[in-house]
Order: C-alpha cells, then structure tokens, then sequence
C-alpha cells in the first residue's frame, strides 16, 4: 500500500550530495512523485539547497525522518554502505529501498528515455515544418499563376466589352458574356487574397517552428 499524497508516490532521498541533487531534479519536475524529505548530515550539500528552495522537508536525522515521514521509496544516494545499513534497520515495512546503483540507474533510464523523446519530438517538428514549408512555395506557385489567368480573363472581358460596344445592338449578347467573365475575373481575384492570407500564416508557422527547432538543439 502506498504512502500517498494524492495518487503521487512519495520517495525519501538520503544524500545531499550530487547523487542526491540528480535525484531530486528528476522527481521535482514528475507529476506522479513527491519527494518527502532529504536527509544529510550537511544543511550546506547542494541538494539540501535546492530541497529548502523547492520547499522540501530537511533533516540531518536520518532514523527520525524514515519515522515520521512515510514513504514507498527510500532513495540511498551516498553510496556509502554504512548508511544504507542504517536505512535498512530503520526502514518502514510497507517502503523499499533502492541503493545508489539502483538509483543511478533508474536515474539514466530516465535521462535515456527524455532524450529520446526528445529527439523524436524535434524530428517530428522539423518534419512538419519542411512540410509546411514545401507546401507554402507550392501554393505561391499556384497563386502567381492564378493571378495571372484572372489578370488575363480581366483583360479579356475588358477588350470584349470594347468590341460589343462597337458592335452596338448585335454585341449586346457577346457585352453580357464579358460580364461575366469580368466578374468572375474579380472573384477570383478576392479568393487569390483569401489564399495569400492562408499561405501567409502557414510561412508564419514554419518560421515559429524554426525557432523552437533552434531551442531544441
């Protein structure tokens, strides 16, 4: 049964040394752990430090804390075999203790495992932003030539409309069809800006996903 905060796990770190401050960055950042205590017999260690400033109980007891402060795990980061004789004679029934090798390497599992997932959340990234990328040129390539085809029907219509008022009477029907497609000229003109607008945040997205490529590194 756990000795639980919530649904948080409760760990006990002995050492305050550097063992003991890698063990304390690790589980300060979890969600799932609470670190109950850090016991040393140095207020002045640097994981003693860092505990005080993360609002961390501190003791320099170490059979007293194991007594008044329940927990599942007790964390031996010393390395000191006579210390972790003296966990083990004043360990609480329901908790386990991990040595310093344990810790150690749970501790590179943990590091191991963040690496990678954080590499594979830069590959995704710089994937989506190649892909955003590539697809931003490729619409500005379709647009320039739509504009081109919407400036040409405007001119179309523009040197229709021309003729049909010269053909007077007879250029009625041919005037409606210039129109026409003057209008739909200007409509596709409007859809181009609706398109740039689009294309414009999706370039912005890409830059945004550069820079934070950039911090990953």
């Amino acid at each position: 049964m756990r000795a639980q905060t919530g649904c948080k796990t409760r760990v006990g770190i002995v050492g305050g040394g550097k063992g003991g401050l890698e063990m304390l960055r690790v589980f300060s950042v979890s969600q799932d752990v609470q670190v109950a205590f850090i016991v040393d017999r140095d207020l002045g260690s640097v994981a003693m430090i860092e505990g005080k400033k993360l609002g961390i109980s501190l003791s320099t007891d170490l059979p007293g804390a194991l007594k008044s402060c329940p927990v599942d795990f007790v964390i031996e980061a010393t390395g000191v075999e006579a210390v972790a004789e003296v966990i083990r004679e004043h360990l609480p029934e329901r908790a386990e203790l991990l040595s310093s090798k344990a810790s150690l390497l749970f501790f590179n599992v943990l590091a191991e495992n963040r690496r990678r997932s954080s590499q594979d959340a830069f590959e995704e990234i710089s994937s989506m932003s190649t892909e955003i990328a590539q697809r931003t040129r490729k619409v500005k390539e379709a647009v320039t030539g739509i504009t081109k085809v919407a400036t040409n029907l405007e001119m179309l219509a523009i040197n229709a409309s021309i003729e049909a008022a010269r053909a007077g009477e007879r250029g009625r029907g041919f005037a409606v069809v210039a129109e026409a497609v003057k209008g739909t000229a200007r409509e596709a003109k409007l859809l181009l800006g609706d398109i740039e607008s689009v294309n414009e945040n999706n370039s912005h997205m890409s830059q945004r996903l550069d820079k934070l490529l950039q911090k990953m590194r």
